[in-house]
């Protein structure tokens, strides 16, 4: 049994580096040199959350950890799609004066080679955060478990689990992001280049 987590946890690490490579190259790739920090940022934040949640951290009602068996290389590039389409959402509620969404979403669906489907998934949860600020979480954390892992039914642990997750993994990139340069000079070092 052991061999097996671990093989998993194996697994979990190559499939975790094959999508930050794959993303990082399209995030470099970006003319916006705004949007090229941004996602790279995010692409890094998320690397480091997905191997603590999925390979480090032993705390009860891991939902993520809870699920190390079904990880693949789809499943874990969902959880970077969905770690990207989260923390772009929240900044842009926070900065949506300065920001312009149509142009931050083009970076987004160009990174992480979101498909139709996917983008309309970002469009309406994207309305959702706008229109319905409360409602936006929960909507979040139920997508989280249908679009990464398939699961349609939360129980109070894990939807407790994967709310403090994302509230943490959004509090930590833009911690990184914006640690020693404001935002504001973030925007007009990237207008000036």
């Amino acid at each position: 049994m052991n061999r097996l987590l671990s093989h998993k946890k194996e697994m979990a690490a190559f499939w975790i580096e094959l999508q930050r490579e794959t993303f990082l190259k399209r995030g470099y790739a970006l003319a916006n040199g705004f949007q090229a920090s941004f996602f790279v940022q995010c692409i890094e934040s998320t690397t480091a959350d997905g191997y603590e949640v999925f390979i480090e951290a032993k705390m009860e009602h891991n939902y993520f950890k809870q699920h190390v068996h079904d990880l693949d290389e789809r499943s874990v590039a969902r959880f970077f799609k969905l770690a990207a389409i989260h923390h772009t959402i929240r900044m842009m509620k926070r900065r949506k004066k300065e920001l312009i969404w149509d142009e931050m979403k083009r970076g987004l669906f160009f990174v992480f080679g979101l498909g139709d489907e996917e983008q309309q998934m970002t469009e309406v949860l994207y309305r959702c955060a706008l229109l319905y600020q409360t409602g936006f979480q929960e909507l979040f954390l139920k997508t989280t478990a249908r679009y990464v892992f398939n699961e349609r039914t939360l129980d109070a642990f894990s939807f407790a689990f994967i709310g403090n997750f994302w509230y943490n993994s959004y509090s930590s990139f833009m911690g990184s992001f914006t640690g020693y340069v404001p935002f504001q000079v973030c925007l007009e070092r990237a207008a000036n280049v």
